[in-house]
């Protein structure tokens, strides 16, 4: 029994390390309880824009019967992404990540339509303080997506993308 409970503990613990940080935020989810329920689980996801050449990670979590989960977005800026292309060809030392990890703020769903915020942050390509939205359809255990980033820059200009989660399949 022991050895039966050794080696399922081992098989879970790489799943449970793909977890939502502790350190996340509390992510507040609005909604009818159904509807916030069809949401429970472990999400994790990406998200793109070929507008700006950025991509990255999503991950939320929110347990069965609870209102509020736990959220972050990954963020790969672009001009990271040209200097970590420019020094990869040239310096094959150990490059230093160029993300940064942003709450997502509050989550709301109605029917299967899932929408919310992330928190505001300092985006370096501008060099501006940045709002980002999103919406997308929940079908099943996965949710497909857009989101738009308004820059609080002298040009305010506002960037578009897409984004899709799938729930873990230890859920439901």
């Amino acid at each position: 029994m022991r050895q039966t409970l050794a080696v399922a503990l081992a098989l879970l613990a790489p799943a449970v390390s793909c977890r939502v940080t502790p350190q996340a935020s509390p992510v507040p989810v609005q909604g009818a309880r159904e509807a916030v329920q069809t949401l429970s689980g472990d999400w994790t996801g990406r998200y793109w824009s070929q507008e700006t050449g950025r991509h990255g990670i999503i991950r939320f979590a929110l347990p069965e019967q609870a209102d509020t989960g736990y959220g972050e977005v990954e963020i790969t800026f672009s001009p990271s992404l040209h200097l970590l292309r420019a020094t990869a060809d040239t310096d094959e030392i150990a490059q230093p990540k160029p993300s940064t990890t942003i709450d997502i703020r509050v989550v709301r769903v109605e029917n299967d339509r899932v929408q919310g915020t992330i928190a505001p942050y300092w985006d370096p390509d501008c060099d501006c303080r940045a709002r980002t939205v999103f919406e997308g359809k929940l079908s099943g255990n996965r949710i497909t997506g857009s989101f738009s980033t308004r820059r609080e820059s002298a040009d305010r200009r506002t960037l578009a993308g897409k984004w899709q989660a799938e729930r873990s399949a230890l859920e439901r």
